[in-house]
């Protein structure tokens, strides 16, 4: 899943590019519409790389190991109540 969603990331990116930039050659009325469309699919997808980003980064943060506290191998050494 994790690929899977920066894959969708990149391509939003590719597709409202590729809308903003196609839309501008369109005449008519059907070019301020990709147009928006495509901003609008690119703002998206750069919303969404930011939470990846973000979301790896803390996941990174609480992926580091954990010191465990040396076990004692005696009894003299535990507290026993």
């Amino acid at each position: 899943m994790h690929q899977s969603l920066w894959t969708t990331a990149i391509t939003g990116l590719g597709l409202g590019s590729l809308a903003m930039v196609g839309g501008t050659a369109i005449g008519g009325e059907l070019g301020p519409l990709a147009v928006g469309y495509g901003l609008l699919i690119a703002l998206a997808a750069l919303y969404l790389v930011g939470g990846l980003a973000i979301r790896e980064r803390v996941w990174r943060r609480l992926a580091r190991p954990v010191r465990e506290a040396p076990q004692a191998d005696r009894l003299a050494g535990r507290r026993v109540f």
